[in-house]
């Protein structure tokens, strides 16, 4: 295992980005977030990578938030605390838009700003010892929209405002029930469902999974009918070596080998 606090390390078309702070339940610093930022680009533009998965490097935390041992010196000013928003704010969206399928697998407590980062992934694969909860009112700070809104549209405004002025904690089985986590596995078996579901996304058409997110982020942000991008993406398609490959693998009743990148 790496000494570094945050890593990234691949298997085959599978790129891991690992939090690595188990004495501090991989709690966020600066040096964190800034890495975040880092390996999500680097993920981003290695050619064969399809995959991401966001994971801490231990069972008992994906991550406890961010570090507040640290805010004395971060907040110390309002230009300090402006960086410091500036840092988590470009981690966020680096992982928000990743220009592939990012999948965080989480385990124990992902909490506050652990809890934000993994709702920046596409899914949440999580065992039963998932423990969910922001808690800005135990704080006393203000969340942020963005974040505010990404947890709405997964949960609905309802519960969104409950789990941000309760501090309220969501274990695992809640969790998937109203759609904070996309599946629920026992502990043993989180690792090899992940990387299976994975490596499936491996085996079919890139180009339809990036149009997804596209029109998937299209539609969180507002839009009901057909777009630019969307109509875009469909007239491409057709024109693309996966739809040409699709199509002649289905006829000849064997896999496809798709090549888009």
């Amino acid at each position: 295992m790496s000494q570094q606090p945050i890593y990234l390390r691949k298997q085959g078309e599978i790129a891991e980005i690992v939090l690595n702070r188990p004495d501090k339940l991989n709690a966020l610093n600066s040096e964190v977030w800034q890495g975040i930022s880092q390996l999500a680009i680097e993920a981003a533009e290695d050619w064969e990578v399809k995959v991401v998965i966001l994971r801490g490097a231990t069972e008992e935390a994906f991550a406890a938030g961010a570090d507040i041992s640290e805010f004395e010196t971060v907040h110390a000013s309002p230009e300090s605390a402006r960086e410091y928003d500036r840092l988590i704010r470009a981690a966020y969206d680096a992982v928000g838009s990743l220009n592939k399928p990012t999948i965080a697998m989480v385990r124990g407590v992902c909490f506050g700003g652990g809890c934000a980062l993994s709702l920046c992934c596409d899914m949440r694969y999580v065992d039963t010892t998932a423990r969910f909860c922001i808690p800005p009112a135990r704080l006393g700070i203000a969340y942020s929209l963005v974040e505010t809104k990404r947890l709405s549209d997964l949960v609905g405004p309802s519960r969104a405002k409950e789990m941000l002025m309760g501090a309220r904690v969501i274990e695992a089985h809640e969790a998937v029930e109203i759609g904070l986590a996309t599946r629920l596995f026992q502990p043993e078996g989180l690792d090899e469902a992940t990387h299976a579901f994975a490596r499936q996304l491996c085996d079919l058409s890139q180009f339809t999974i990036r149009a997804v997110k596209s029109i998937v982020e299209e539609i969180l942000d507002g839009a009901a009918e057909e777009t630019e991008t969307s109509q875009r993406l469909r007239v491409e398609a057709f024109d693309g070596p996966d739809y040409l490959e699709g199509r002649s693998a289905f006829l000849e009743k064997r896999p496809p080998k798709f090549t888009f990148r």
